[in-house]
């Protein structure tokens, strides 16, 4: 105890591990927390260090979470890797795991466009427009908007 408080350091990681409890973090997140929260960046760093070598804070277990919620909640590859980027999650872990994870985006994109637009007939240039829009907006490429929708064809 220093003049009747705890070491800075075990506050750092206290603190730290409270806000782990709740959900998993990424490094940088929880970074920019302490930080906020008054604490050394020095400390904070150090502290953080620790916890990765122990495993109690992992950038790759924390996007895995992310991408498994977003999916689930129909957000595409594009939506969900620049949460993660604003997040501070290197450009690699994004990169691969969003190439390995398990998940038909077409699939998803697929049940967002019905949930979203119940009449799957697209009446005219601007109503495809709208919908291509929409599914853009959520993170899905190109390719899977135009799985989803079809290419659009002018009548005639």
């Amino acid at each position: 105890m220093i003049d009747g408080m705890a070491d800075p350091r075990v506050q750092v990681r206290d603190k730290a591990l409270s806000l782990l409890v709740r959900r998993e973090h990424s490094r940088g997140e929880l970074q920019e927390k302490l930080i906020q929260r008054g604490f050394k960046r020095s400390l904070v760093d150090q502290v953080l260090d620790e916890l990765c070598a122990r495993n109690e804070l992992s950038d790759v277990r924390y996007a895995q979470a992310l991408i498994s919620h977003r999916a689930k909640a129909g957000y595409g590859p594009a939506y969900i890797r620049q949460e993660l980027r604003k997040r501070n999650v290197a450009p690699e872990i994004i990169d691969s795991l969003l190439v390995e994870v398990e998940v038909s985006w077409i699939e998803i994109a697929s049940a967002k466009h019905s949930s979203r637009f119940p009449d799957p007939v697209i009446q005219d240039y601007r109503d495809w427009a709208r919908r291509a829009s929409y599914l853009q907006r959520r993170g899905f490429d190109t390719d899977t908007i135009c799985q989803v929708l079809g290419e659009w064809q002018s009548p005639g």
